[in-house]
Order: structure tokens, then C-alpha cells, then sequence
């Protein structure tokens, strides 16, 4: 397959649908043709966050010196960013012989009857990373968990480190309608006497019950922030100066990516570290140090500075948009113009109230995906006047310039990923919509 023909059967392979079963990944791992053992691996879950600390964690891996593997979803402009080493997209010709060499992998396997089905569209690109990484010869590759935990395709890998980052209510349809369902799910990627590194708030029900699950497994369990993990802030203009001190040691790190939440993602990429070094690694501080303060992750508050200066983020459930509401209230942003598209599946009757004080304009759009929420429908929970709706983003965005205000776009991924190709250029491979 050359890139184009890997498009057309990745949309193939998507139209097909999937399951939440481990049964045929499993089976598939387990029969590569090619061997891993030599990649030291670290998976991150979580409700959000888990994007950020993988970056964060790749980042600080990146700067010790390691040849670094990340896989994660979904995308914002292009399929290949899922797939990336020492933070550098695979080149297309790659990405299309790797999915090639799975497919054929696959194949035989299914003649063979080993397997009953193909992989799903997210195991066709797990799988392919694998391949990548391992002709590329990484020597660390760090895996986002697509949906969930316990049933996701990341799953079938034994990591050196597993990380939830936090809990919360996304994807309630598949995960469960209670917080306790969420976090076994999350809980679910804890290996058998592997360290598990848990974000979550002391004494919630989410915490308790990933250390119930560590405990029963005989994974070392490692909280982030407790009486024996201590964070001081001091904010120092755009940026975050901290001082974490666990009973191992005292880290001084800086963090410039817009908004206080991510100094825990950078704690539990620092925690992760501590484990490794625990385990024989030799990271230093300074690597510790760098890769935190270097780390960028598009589309997270990104400030985009153009006249009008535009604010884009990826927020798309209710925590996501919490996290933007108090970055917006810290910076003291008011009269912004909002371009808002959301997929019906989220939770935007309680996601819009939190973004009403600091908006003036309305533009409502339409994410490019099969689950966005109709623009219609969404009027009635803006009560405003100054509300419009444009369902071509690229209008959307025009539209918003002409009342030369700040702008803020946010509620899907997609959504944030499109507005980025509009201003950096590209355009978003239309099969590749999940």
C-alpha cells in the first residue's frame, strides 16, 4: 500500500466499527513475527491528562538521551501524529509499510485461523507503531490508552511503569455511569507486580480503588500528591516554578504550557521518572528539569498569537472545560468570541455555563465527525443575543475575526484540530474521522 491506499483501507477498517474485547489483539501480540522484549514500555490512563503526561514523560526521556517511541490518540491535524519518535511524526512512507507489514501479519494469522477477526481501526495503528518502533530500535516507548483501560488494545504490552493520571465522568455509554465503574476500568491496565502511579485526588473513591487493584495484583503503588509527596508553586508570569519533594528526592522543575493543571501532569510524568530510576535508570535532574520546561503539546490553552489573538483548546468533556474555565479566570479573559462544536456524546448542557462569563460572541459549528452535535441544537443553551451559527469552520473563523475580539475555540478535539490546520496550513485527510 502506498499513504493514499492506507487512508482508503484504514476508512474501510473504521466503517467496520469495533468491539472492547482483548481476545483477538491478545492473540495478535502474542504472534508478531518480530520481537519487543527489547522496548521498555509505560502506559498512561486517565479520564484527561493522560495526553499531556505522555508528552511530558516522552519529553523527559528525549532529553537523558533515549530513543523515544510515543503512541497516542486521538489526532488534531494529521493520523501520523499518533505515531512519533523523539516527538517527530512518522513520514508517510513509513506509516503506510508499517500498516502494509501488519495487514500481511494479520492476514496470515486470520488464514491460519489463530485469529477470527482483523484488528480494529485503533489496533491496526497500535499494532503499526509497534512495527515502527521496533525496526526504528527505540529504547522507550510510551502509550496513550485510547479509550478506558482494562479492555484497550495498549492493554496486551507489559510496562515498566502504568500511570492513571485522574478519574472522572467521558464515555460514560462504555465506561460506566459511576465514578467506582470508571476507575475499575481505568484500574484495569495494572499488570501483575507492576508499579502503578496514581494522579488521583487523596482520599477519593477513584484512588481507593485503583490502590485496591494494585493491592490485589501486587503492583507497588505510587501516589502522585500525599503527606510524603509535597508541591510547591510559585507562578512567575507565563510560567510555573515548583519544587516537588518526594521521600526520594527534591526536584525543582518549571512548566510552560498554559494552565496550572499541568503542573500534575508533569508530576506524574515525575513520579514515573523516579520509578524508572528505582528500577536502574539513570535520569538525571537536569534531563528531569529540561524535558518538563521544553515540553509543548498543540492544542492544550494553546495561545496562538495573531490579530485577533486566539485561544485553542481541545477541551471536549466536563473536566477539560473546568480546567479551561479557572485558566480563564486566573488570566482575568473577558468579552471573548467563542467558537463552540461538540460531539453529541458529551456532556455540553454542563460544559456551556461554565464558558458564558467570558464570552461576548457565540459562533456555534460543527465538528467534522459523524458524532457532532447539529449547530441547532445547541442555540438554546446560549442565552445571549450576539449568537450565530456556521457550520463550515473555516467561515466559523472568519466570521469570529470580523468582531475583533479574542477568540476562544474549544468543546471537540476535532473541532481544535481543524481551526490548527486552517491557521498553520494542511488540510485534514477526510478518512481518517473516527
Amino acid at each position: 500500500m502506498n499513504y493514499y491506499e492506507s487512508q482508503i483501507y484504514l476508512k474501510y477498517i473504521r466503517d467496520k466499527g469495533a468491539k472492547l474485547t482483548l481476545n483477538n489483539i491478545k492473540k495478535i501480540v502474542h504472534n508478531l513475527p518480530f520481537n519487543i522484549d527489547s522496548i521498555k514500555f509505560l502506559q498512561v490512563a486517565g479520564t484527561n491528562g493522560k495526553g499531556s503526561t505522555s508528552h511530558f514523560i516522552t519529553s523527559v526521556l528525549q532529553s537523558a538521551g533515549y530513543r523515544v517511541g510515543l503512541f497516542t490518540s486521538p489526532h488534531l491535524q494529521d493520523i501520523r501524529e499518533r505515531i512519533t519518535i523523539n516527538k517527530k511524526w512518522i513520514c508517510k512512507k513509513d506509516f503506510s509499510n508499517s500498516l502494509s507489514n501488519i495487514k500481511k501479519i494479520c492476514d496470515e494469522l486470520l488464514e491460519k485461523r489463530i485469529i477470527d477477526n482483523i484488528p480494529t481501526f485503533f489496533e491496526h495503528l497500535f499494532l503499526s507503531s509497534l512495527y515502527y518502533f521496533y525496526k526504528k530500535k527505540v529504547n522507550f516507548a510510551v502509550l496513550e490508552v485510547g479509550l478506558g483501560g482494562r479492555l484497550d488494545a495498549t492493554s496486551t504490552i507489559t510496562p515498566e511503569v502504568s500511570i492513571v493520571t485522574n478519574v472522572s465522568f467521558d464515555h460514560t455509554k462504555t465506561l460506566g455511569k459511576k465514578i467506582k465503574d470508571i476507575a475499575y476500568e481505568k484500574a484495569g491496565i495494572i499488570k501483575q507486580g507492576t508499579p502503578i502511579v496514581c494522579g488521583c485526588k487523596n482520599y477519593s473513591s477513584s484512588k481507593k480503588i485503583i490502590e485496591m487493584v494494585a493491592h490485589n495484583k501486587n503492583a507497588p503503588f505510587y501516589s502522585v500528591l500525599n503527606s510524603k509527596n509535597r508541591l510547591q508553586i510559585k507562578e512567575n508570569g507565563n510560567y510555573y516554578k515548583c519544587i516537588y519533594s518526594t521521600p526520594i528526592d527534591r526536584y525543582g522543575f518549571e512548566v510552560h504550557l498554559n494552565g496550572k493543571h499541568q503542573i500534575k501532569n508533569a508530576l506524574n510524568a515525575i513520579k514515573s521518572i523516579e520509578i524508572l530510576n528505582k528500577k536502574g535508570y539513570n535520569i538525571e535532574k537536569e534531563s528531569i528539569f529540561k524535558g518538563i520546561k521544553m515540553n509543548f503539546v498543540p492544542g492544550r490553552i494553546e495561545i496562538i498569537n495573531r490579530s485577533p489573538q486566539i485561544i485553542l483548546d481541545a477541551g471536549h468533556n466536563l473536566e477539560g472545560i473546568n480546567v479551561l474555565k479557572k485558566f480563564l479566570e486566573q488570566k482575568e479573559f473577558k468579552n471573548l468570541t467563542l467558537i463552540f462544536g461538540v460531539l453529541r456524546d458529551k456532556n455540553y448542557k454542563k460544559m456551556i455555563p461554565l464558558l458564558l462569563p467570558f464570552i461576548k460572541n457565540v459562533i456555534i459549528t460543527e465538528p467534522i465527525s459523524k458524532r457532532a452535535l447539529e449547530a441547532e441544537e445547541l442555540i438554546k443553551f446560549f442565552k445571549m443575543k450576539n449568537i450565530l451559527v456556521e457550520k463550515n469552520i473555516k467561515k466559523a473563523l472568519k466570521l469570529a475575526n470580523q468582531f475583533n475580539k479574542k477568540i476562544l475555540i474549544t468543546g471537540s478535539f476535532y473541532l481544535a484540530g481543524e481551526i490548527r490546520n486552517i491557521i498553520f496550513g494542511g488540510k485534514q485527510n477526510e478518512f481518517i474521522q473516527i
